[in-house]
C-alpha cells in the first residue's frame, strides 16, 4: 500500500517524503484585486500538521503565476472518524493576492494506492505573519493544521557533493538559490546517443534520505536530446528548530544523487528500481489516453448548444469513467529487468490523477473562471488532439 502511494505521487510530479509541487497546478481564484507580486518573492507558507515531525514549508507565487502546491500524508487522524474512502493525503495550495494569500486545502481520497476523489475541505486566507488554525479538518476526522505566512529569506545552501550512478549523464553546472527557498539550479548534459525519457535524482541531507524525483518530459516529450542539456530545480529547504518553534533553514551539507537515467528505447543506466517504476507510470498513461481518448471522440461528435451546460455534462461522464486492464496487460511481465514487478501492479492508480486534473479543469469552464469564456467544442478538440500526441510520444 505504501509503495503504491508513493508510485501514484510520482505519475503527477517529483516525490518526496512531503510531495511538491515542481510545476505549479491550476490557477486559484484571488480574493482581493492583485497588486504586485514582487513581494511574493519571499513568501513562504508554514504547515505545522504534525506534533511530532517539523513543519513543510511551501512557496507562496504572486498572482500573475500558477500556484505552487503541496500534499502532506503524516498528518494526525482522528480516531473513530475514518472516511471512505480513505484520506491518502491533504493538499494545499497557496498564492498571494497582494494583501493576503489564498490558501486552498484539499482531501485526496481513494483505495488500493491511488486518489480518485479530490474534495474541498475550504479556501483560507492569512495575512504575514499570522497564524490560523484550520478547525475544519476536524469535521472530516484530522487533527486541524496550523498555516502561517512567513516573509523572509532563508540561508543559501552549500555547495553539494554528487553522486552519479550512471554513464551518459553529466553535471555541466549548478547555481545556488535562496529565494523562495534554498535550492539548486542544476544544468544536465546527456552524452549518449538516445533520447532521454526520465532522470531520477535523489537529495540527500546531512547523509539521511531528504527527497527524491524523476523528471519526465511534459505529455511524455524527450527531456534531454543526445548531447543537449536540461536543468533541473532541486529544493533543498529545511526546517532549523529555534527559541520559539521552526524557522526556514537549508542543511550543512547536500548530495545529489543521480540515481538512474531511462532512454527512449527503455534501456536504463544506474539502478533498476526506478526504471521499472517508470515502465509502470508509461502503462498507466496508456490507459488513461485510451479510455480517455474514446470519450473525447464521442464527445466531440455531439452537438453543443450551452458550452457551460456541455462541460457540466462531459464532467459527470469522466467522474464515471473506469480503467480496465485487459489479460495482456495485467500478465505482461517487465521489459527492464526479472527483478521488476509486473507493471500492471504499480499502473492501476495513476491514471485517476490524470482524471482528477481534467476534473479540476472542467471546474474552472463551469465556474465561468476563464476569461474570456471557454468554447467548450474547442476545448474538447484541443484537449483531444494533444492526448493523441501524447499517446503516439509513448
Amino acid at each position: 500500500m505504501k509503495k503504491l502511494l508513493l508510485l501514484t505521487a510520482i505519475f503527477v510530479i517529483a516525490s518526496s517524503f512531503v510531495v511538491r509541487a515542481q510545476q505549479p497546478g491550476p490557477s486559484l481564484k484571488p480574493s482581493g484585486a492583485p497588486k504586485a507580486s514582487e513581494p511574493s518573492a519571499k513568501l513562504l507558507l508554514e504547515i505545522s500538521y504534525n506534533s511530532t515531525v517539523p513543519p513543510d514549508y511551501s512557496a507562496v507565487l504572486g498572482a500573475d503565476k500558477k500556484p505552487a502546491w503541496v500534499w502532506v500524508t503524516r498528518f494526525v487522524r482522528i480516531r473513530g472518524h475514518e472516511m471512505s474512502p480513505p484520506i491518502g493525503a491533504i493538499k494545499l495550495e497557496s498564492q498571494y493576492n497582494g494583501e493576503t494569500a489564498d490558501v486552498r486545502i484539499t482531501l485526496l481520497r481513494g483505495t488500493s494506492g491511488g486518489f480518485d476523489r479530490e474534495d474541498l475541505v475550504g479556501t483560507y486566507q492569512v495575512g504575514i505573519g499570522e497564524q490560523k488554525t484550520i478547525e475544519d479538518l476536524r469535521k472530516v476526522g484530522v487533527e486541524p493544521f496550523n498555516i502561517t505566512l512567513l516573509n523572509t529569506v532563508p540561508p543559501l545552501p552549500p555547495p553539494p557533493a554528487f553522486e552519479n550512478r550512471t554513464k551518459s549523464i553529466e553535471v555541466v553546472s549548478v547555481q545556488t538559490e535562496n529565494l523562495p527557498k534554498p535550492a539548486y539550479k542544476v544544468t544536465f548534459r546527456n552524452v549518449s546517443d538516445k533520447n532521454l525519457r526520465a532522470l531520477r535524482v535523489d537529495v540527500m541531507n546531512e547523509g539521511r534520505p531528504a527527497s527524491s524525483s524523476v523528471w519526465q518530459g511534459e505529455e511524455g516529450r524527450t527531456i534531454i536530446e543526445p548531447g543537449g542539456t536540461g536543468e533541473r530545480y532541486l529544493g533543498v529547504l529545511t526546517s532549523q528548530r529555534t527559541a520559539t518553534g521552526f524557522a526556514p533553514s537549508a542543511a550543512s551539507s547536500n548530495t545529489i544523487v543521480i540515481r538512474t537515467a531511462v532512454f527512449a528505447d527503455m534501456s536504463f543506466e544506474g539502478d533498476s528500481e526506478p526504471a521499472c517504476s517508470i515502465e509502470s507510470i508509461l502503462m498507466g498513461r496508456r490507459i488513461w489516453l485510451q479510455h480517455v481518448l474514446a470519450l473525447l471522440d464521442r464527445e466531440v461528435s455531439v452537438p453543443i448548444e450551452d458550452h457551460i451546460d456541455a462541460a457540466r455534462q462531459f464532467k459527470e461522464r469522466l467522474s464515471a469513467l473506469r480503467y480496465e486492464f485487459n489479460e495482456s496487460e495485467r500478465n505482461q511481465a517487465s521489459s527492464i529487468s526479472q527483478g521488476c514487478p509486473k507493471p500492471f501492479e504499480l499502473a492501476r492508480g495513476g491514471p485517476e490523477m490524470f482524471k482528477l486534473q481534467m476534473l479540476r479543469d472542467l471546474d474552472e469552464i463551469i465556474s465561468k473562471r476563464p476569461a474570456p469564456p471557454v468554447n467548450f467544442k474547442s476545448w474538447l478538440e484541443t484537449r483531444r488532439a494533444s492526448y493523441q500526441a501524447w499517446l503516439a510520444r509513448l
